[in-house]
């Protein structure tokens, strides 16, 4: 029914759209937080109507799903024709007077009512766009978008064009402007205002369809804005102009503006420190909201594939999953004998009397024989002539852990991860603590890499039928791996040397602020506005350029100190980030990425 599906895709969005207001609205992870914006409308559209799996919830799913079908159950259903039989004459009254519109219809038609009054508002404003831009003046930039000259209006994007009003903004606001709406086509956030727009349009009724259009357009502000600062534009100068801009008038729908009312909440993001790392704790916390969720939306197969025009029932039957929560069976309801005997096969006492077959066969479970021999075929995992090998790489994921907790609980002991550490990237495990439960008592086991930020080189044990270790060497296979694993992660450190570098240095100055300037800032159009604010370029000679400004500073060529001079006669060509530190009393530290 088009009703309860639509009541459960109010529900989840609602809880994930104030998960995403309450824990990650205002952290400065802008590009995953506009991930996890298409990830709520996906998850909220789709869960409804895919199977659920075992992992779910199930008491809070047969409780909620059994309360929605009765509730919805009781209201009015439409009556069907009814005809009166009269000797052989056979008359059929006549549909409009046999039958009256139920409450089910009146909300039916409300819902499609409204949908066709947003959905005629929608196109009218995506008409009106067009039309706009289609009447207006262009120019094509290099990059691809479309400079639109519209007098009386407000900077804004739509896809590739800009709009604007050029005789309203001083060169350098323009530039400033432009700069920021082509930051919005480049990133395609008109695609996310549509996509936004379509759902408030689907879902009306609902105020948090509305709040995730008013937090996704938010967010893409704060894309472009960062994107733009990214670039080397100078930040006091910037918000200015936007101060000023805001004063123009106001914008069309349906598109990304520099002139939006969230003026002050920008200007607050900008100013922002980047979001520590410990705050991905919030995202996971969104993601177990969509665990939670799956309590609420047991699909109804039936229903949606009845609703389906007969024409495309066959492929609408397929896609949307099967019924998990089998109808239940009424007192009065006649069993075929075949399914009755099936029943009663299955609601048998477990303790009856076995043959001796099967009590061989349940020994050999019992004794942990039935678990075959293999090779590797899930990371970190071998078994040999009934002995569980273990081992944990650098390169191990936490699916990979949990496949071998899962491989060690199949033969009867637990196995725990007291402590994982990561290098800053998160690219690799660098420390490992691990203990295994079992009957007869417990172990415990540790490694970790040399240095800090280095990966450590494996940890593996082993459980047999009556023993267990940890700290020995695995059979070959998982050797191999270990080994194999700590040398791409060797490569990896390697490779990120200079950031680790840069993190720990940032750790030492306590409160600063860091910003990275890579080879296409010092490079690209913007170049010598860029060094005449930052002070970093490219010279005549095909050098690195850092200004007399910067004079005073700390250097580092990589990871070994380094002077002015130095820095100044690097070759350009080796150069492939700059990256800026500066502590509370000022004291300036420069990074030069180079190969």
């Amino acid at each position: 029914m088009l009703i309860p599906y639509l009541m459960k895709v109010s529900l989840v969005l609602a809880l994930l759209t104030l998960a995403y207001r309450w824990l990650i609205q205002f952290e400065t992870f802008s590009k995953i937080n506009r991930l996890l914006l298409w990830l709520n409308v996906a998850v909220a559209w789709t869960l409804p109507l895919i199977s659920l799996p075992a992992w779910g919830p199930v008491e809070v799913q047969t409780g909620f799903h059994h309360s929605i079908p009765k509730m919805v159950g009781k209201l009015p259903i439409l009556s069907e024709p009814i005809a009166a039989i009269q000797g052989q004459q056979t008359i059929t009254a006549a549909p409009a007077l046999a039958r009256e519109l139920s409450t089910a219809d009146w909300i039916n038609a409300i819902y499609l009512s409204g949908m066709l009054v947003m959905a005629a508002y929608f196109l009218f404003q995506v008409g009106r766009l067009l039309l706009t831009i289609a009447k207006s003046r262009s120019e094509q930039h290099p990059d691809g978008t479309f400079i639109v000259h519209l007098p009386g209006t407000a900077p804004f994007s739509f896809f590739k064009w800009i709009v604007l009003d050029s005789s309203k903004h001083t060169d350098h606001e323009l530039h400033n402007i432009i700069a920021h709406e082509a930051e919005h086509a480049r990133q395609w956030h008109s695609a996310d205002l549509l996509l936004a727009e379509i759902q408030k349009m689907c879902l009306w009724f609902n105020p948090f369809a509305w709040l995730h259009q008013r937090l996704v357009q938010e967010n893409l502000e704060y894309l472009a804005d960062r994107a733009v600062l990214d670039n080397g534009f100078e930040k006091k100068q910037y918000q200015y102009n936007l101060l000023h801009s805001v004063l123009q008038t106001r914008e069309l729908p349906l598109t990304s503006s520099f002139a939006h009312s969230l003026l002050k909440k920008r200007i607050k993001m900008m100013n922002r420190k980047p979001s520590h790392y410990m705050v991905w704790s919030k995202y996971l916390a969104v993601l177990a909201l969509i665990y939670i969720s799956s309590a609420f939306v047991a699909p109804y197969r039936e229903q949606l594939v009845e609703l389906a025009p007969a024409a495309i029932r066959p492929i609408v039957k397929p896609l949307v999953g099967e019924v998990i929560l089998p109808a239940e069976t009424k007192k009065d309801e006649m069993v075929p004998p075949a399914e009755k005997d099936n029943a009663e096969m299955k609601s048998a006492p477990a303790n009856l009397p076995m043959d001796p077959e099967q009590k061989e066969e349940a020994a050999m479970a019992d004794s942990g024989q039935v678990v075959a021999d293999n090779e590797i075929k899930t990371k970190g995992i071998l078994i040999l002539n009934q002995t569980l090998y273990w081992a944990i790489t650098p390169l191990t994921t936490w699916e990979d852990i949990n496949n071998i907790k899962a491989a060690v609980q199949k033969f009867g002991q637990d196995f725990q991860v007291n402590k994982i550490q990561f290098d800053p990237l998160q690219q690799y495990i660098t420390a490992i603590s691990v203990r295994i439960n079992s009957k007869g008592g417990f172990g415990t086991g540790e490694e970790h890499g040399d240095n800090e930020f280095d990966p450590m080189k494996g940890y593996s044990g082993y459980i047999a039928r009556q023993e267990s270790g940890m700290g020995q060497l695995p059979p070959d296979p998982l050797a191999k791996e270990m080994e194999q694993d700590y040398q791409q992660a060797l490569a990896l450190a390697r490779k990120n040397e200079v950031a680790y570098f840069v993190y720990k240095l940032g750790q030492g100055l306590g409160a600063h602020t860091a910003r990275s300037f890579p080879r296409q800032v010092l490079t690209g159009p913007s170049a010598e506005s860029s060094y005449n604010k930052n002070g970093f370029g490219k010279s005549a000679d095909n050098t690195l350029r850092v200004s007399e400004y910067h004079k005073n500073a700390t250097f580092y060529l990589n990871t070994t100190p380094s002077t002015f001079t130095e820095l100044n006669n690097v070759p350009f060509s080796k150069v492939e980030k700059v990256t800026l530190l500066e502590d509370n009393a000022r004291r300036k530290y420069i990074v030069v990425y180079a190969k």
